[in-house]
């Protein structure tokens, strides 16, 4: 019985250090960051075909049908350091010029920024925080 004992109080002590270190490892669904794509074959293509493979779900529609709003889609938005940018940026950033990606569901992104982002957004931040796009849409 002692044995058991023993591997129980053994379990429980390693059950108290686990989620402290699985929730540092875990990653986010909707975030792509730098240290992810540094460690991927991806850092040396464009930001677009890093997407493509670490996160394909950033750039597929939304699923099912959505009754609001006329059932009109929008294509994704795209932010990038807080400008809007047509899709052209993507293959025209590097993937190792990027610090982050957050991908908006449609829902998140039409409450930011309206209905024309009922399709979704990326919000892509650079390294340098200096926008490579003019402000027009």
């Amino acid at each position: 019985m002692r044995p058991v004992l023993s591997l129980l109080a053994l379990a429980t002590g390693l059950m108290m250090i686990a989620p402290a270190d699985a929730s540092a490892q875990k990653k986010s669904r909707d975030k792509l960051t730098r240290e992810e794509i540094m460690a991927s074959a991806q850092k040396d293509q464009d930001l677009f075909q890093a997407i493509r493979r670490l996160k394909p779900h950033f750039l597929q529609g939304p699923r099912g049908s959505r009754s609001l709003g006329g059932g009109m889609q929008y294509p994704l938005v795209i932010y990038v350091n807080g400008v809007k940018a047509d899709g052209e940026v993507l293959q025209s950033t590097r993937a190792s010029d990027v610090e982050e990606v957050r991908y908006l569901d449609p829902t998140r992104s039409q409450n930011e920024y309206g209905i024309s982002a009922n399709g979704g957004a990326l919000q892509i931040k650079l390294v340098n925080s200096s926008p490579l796009v003019s402000k027009d849409p």
